[in-house]
This record gives structure tokens, C-alpha cells and sequence, in this order.
């Protein structure tokens, strides 16, 4: 369970939060350890505070090394190294008297760094239990011996735990969020793969019928070009119109104009979002527009989705579409925008297809928010006229 060093995009924060959390737990435990000898009888005595003092700072360098990802050799010296300093120190206490609850939360981050070091992920519930356990029958030992009182035993049993199981929780809770965001990435270079296999598949569908019949017609050509040149020549002629078919066909797939609908491509740029982890807010519906219409703005959506799942670090997206004074306006909104880039080719494309469309498309950066906005004239749809209404006759009695 090393945390990595290179942090992915969003746990910047939780990263440094889980450093200073736990490293943070060694101050804390010092802090602990020099409240309860200032108020112990007899006063602070030196070599139990530089036990104490030297215990925490052994202990607390093992879990940096750990935080790095150190190998175990340095870390078992240095764990080695403050038990015996912890032992020591309430050997000197009990020497001068009573040992105090001070060495809990020393014996805590003791618990802590063992658990880590010497058990596999997954088994780290059990030392943690086994090192409090071992943490009791110890206290329990010295209180038989008359050198601890019961107020001592239960407060190191309590901080010994709680300090274990705060330093465990917290390096286990960073490893999720990072096995969660590599799932987010596998899952968003999924979407764009499968995106592609989809356009594979459809030029194949396109292209495999139109070559079969230029190979067809090719091969009756030759076989009756001695015999029929006159019907060789038509069909040479039927050859060169599927190869313009094909031609256009394939610019269609290529330039995305063959029929695509708005609300599927909404749906589409859903699911992309969803699976790459940005939270995404769409319309639930669509106005009623023309095919050209709803082919252009459904590019719009494709490419600013495209676009924000390669270029950008985003975390929530925001797909809407207005009508106002008879144009249509979809707007995409996306944050984790770093730094504005110049448009490529996808915009550009997409801008001069608008303005020919008499609209135009509007791209900006503003405080880490990027927008790309299409907008197109609302075109008129014709209503289908209604049938007359059927007088309804009423039945006098």
C-alpha cells in the first residue's frame, strides 16, 4: 500500500492532506506523551522524556520512509530502534515509581508502522488488533505488578487503537482514491476505444458493399469486352459511378455528415462522460429540427466531448441547448481547463461548416471553465395539418 509519488490529476489535495495527516500523528503522539509526564508525580524525568522524544522520531521517520516508498530494511531498524527506546523509557518510569499513560500514544504509531511493515494488505486489520492486544496484556502485566494503575491501563488501551487505526485508515483511503482514478482513466480510454470501433465498423459497413460491387462490375467488364464492348463501356461507366458513391459515402463517415441525430449524440457524450468520471448534466430532450440542424449540432457536442476528455482534467460537464429569436444555441461548459490551446482542426472545421450554415460556433477559456458554443437559425418545420375535427352530436333526450 506505498502511496505513488505522481499524484493523478484530482488527488493533488488528498494527497497532501493524507502526508501532513499522517506525519502529522508523530507531533501529535510527542505532544500526548509530554501532557501526561508533566503531570505525573514527581515531575518530568529527563531520560523517560528523551525516551519518549526519541521513540516518536524513530517511529514517525519510518512512516515518511513508508510515504515514499522506502524498502523495509531502514524501516525495521527504525521500528526496531523505538521499541526498545518505548521499553526503556517506562522501565525508567517504573523505576521511579508508576508508569503513566504516556506511552500510549508512543505504543500507537509503534502499532501503526508494524502493521504496515510486517503484514500484507488485507491482513492489516489483524496486526492492528494483535498490536492492541499486545499493548493490553502488557499494561495488564504492569498493573499486576503493582506499577500502573487501572486509570493508566484504560487510557493506553484506548489511545493505542485510535492513533493504529487513524494512521492505517488514512494511507488506505488514499490507495482507493488512486485505484479509483486509475478506473476512471481506463474507463474513459475505453469510451474513446470503443467510439472508435464504432467508426471502424461503420466505414466498413459503407465502403465493404460499394468495393464488392466495383469488383463485381469490374470482372463482367473485362469478360465482355471483346464480346460486348457496348455493354463493357456501360458497365465501366456503372464502375465510376460507385466509385463517386463510394467517394462521397466515405467524406460523409469521415466528416461525420451521414444522419446523426442531437439527442443520440447527447446520449452518447453521456455515457463517455459518466465512464470517465465527470459528472455530467444533459437535456432530457431535444427541440424538433432539421436533419442538417441537428447534424451540426450534434457534431458540436461530439467534438467538445472528444475534446475535453483528451485535453482537459474535468470533473463535471455541462451540455444545454437554447432557443431564442428563432436560433438554436447548444452550449458545452467543462472545468479543468488549464490553459487556453489554439483550435484545432475538429473547430475548425466545425466553425466554417456553421458559418456556411449561417450560424457560427464560439470557443473560451475564463477562470478554468471552457465553453464551446454553436449556434444555427431555427429552422421552420412544417406542421402537418390536422384533420377536421368530427362535430360531435349530441343526443337529445
Amino acid at each position: 500500500m506505498t502511496p505513488e509519488p505522481a499524484p493523478a490529476r484530482d488527488l493533488r489535495r488528498l494527497r497532501s492532506y493524507t502526508f501532513f495527516t499522517v506525519i502529522g500523528s508523530g507531533p501529535l503522539a510527542l505532544a500526548l506523551a509530554a501532557l501526561f509526564l508533566a503531570n505525573a508525580d514527581g515531575g518530568v524525568r529527563p531520560l523517560a522524556a528523551g525516551a519518549a522524544v526519541g521513540s516518536v522520531a524513530l517511529c514517525t521517520a519510518g512512516l515518511a520512509l513508508h510515504w515514499h516508498g522506502q524498502g523495509p530494511l531502514r524501516r525495521r531498524l527504525l521500528w526496531a530502534a523505538s521499541l526498545a527506546l518505548l521499553l526503556a523509557g517506562a522501565a525508567v518510569e517504573a523505576g521511579a515509581g508508576e508508569i503513566g499513560p504516556a506511552w500510549g500514544a508512543p505504543a500507537g504509531l509503534l502499532a501503526a508502522e508494524g502493521a504496515l511493515l510486517w503484514s500484507r494488505p488485507g491482513r492489516r486489520s489483524l496486526a492492528l488488533l494483535l498490536g492492541t492486544a499486545a499493548a493490553g496484556a502488557l499494561s495488564g502485566f504492569a498493573m499486576g505488578l503493582g506499577v500502573m494503575d487501572p486509570g493508566a491501563m484504560l487510557t493506553t488501551v484506548i489511545l493505542v487503537p485510535s492513533i493504529a487505526i487513524g494512521i492505517v485508515c488514512q494511507l488506505w483511503h488514499y490507495r482507493v482514491a488512486q485505484e479509483l482514478e486509475r478506473a476512471r482513466g481506463l474507463a474513459a480510454d475505453l469510451a474513446i476505444a470503443e467510439e472508435r470501433l464504432r467508426f471502424a465498423a461503420e466505414l466498413h459497413d459503407v465502403q465493404g458493399g460499394h468495393l464488392q460491387a466495383i469488383m463485381l462490375k469490374t470482372q463482367v467488364a473485362q469478360r465482355y469486352r471483346e464480346i460486348d464492348p457496348e455493354l463493357a463501356d456501360a458497365e465501366v461507366h456503372a464502375v465510376e459511378e460507385l466509385a463517386r458513391e463510394a467517394l462521397r459515402d466515405m467524406r460523409a463517415v469521415v466528416g461525420g455528415y451521414r444522419k446523426t441525430a442531437l439527442t443520440d449524440e447527447i446520449d452518447s457524450a453521456a455515457r463517455i462522460l459518466k465512464s470517465a468520471g465527470v459528472q455530467a448534466t444533459v437535456p432530457d430532450a431535444s427541440p424538433d429540427l432539421d436533419e442538417d440542424t441537428e447534424r451540426l449540432l450534434g457534431l458540436l457536442v461530439r467534438e467538445a466531448t472528444t475534446n475535453l476528455i483528451r485535453h482537459a482534467e474535468p470533473t463535471a460537464a455541462n451540455v444545454s441547448i437554447v432557443e431564442v429569436d428563432a436560433q438554436v444555441t447548444v452550449t458545452v461548459v467543462n472545468d479543468g481547463a488549464a490553459e487556453a490551446a489554439a483550435p484545432g482542426n475538429g473547430l475548425s472545421m466545425l466553425a466554417k461548416r456553421f458559418d456556411e450554415a449561417g450560424g457560427s460556433v464560439e470557443h473560451a477559456l475564463d477562470n478554468g471553465e471552457w465553453t464551446v458554443r454553436g449556434t444555427l437559425p431555427r429552422p421552420v418545420v412544417p406542421r402537418p395539418r390536422q384533420a377536421p375535427r368530427a362535430r360531435r352530436r349530441v343526443r337529445r333526450r
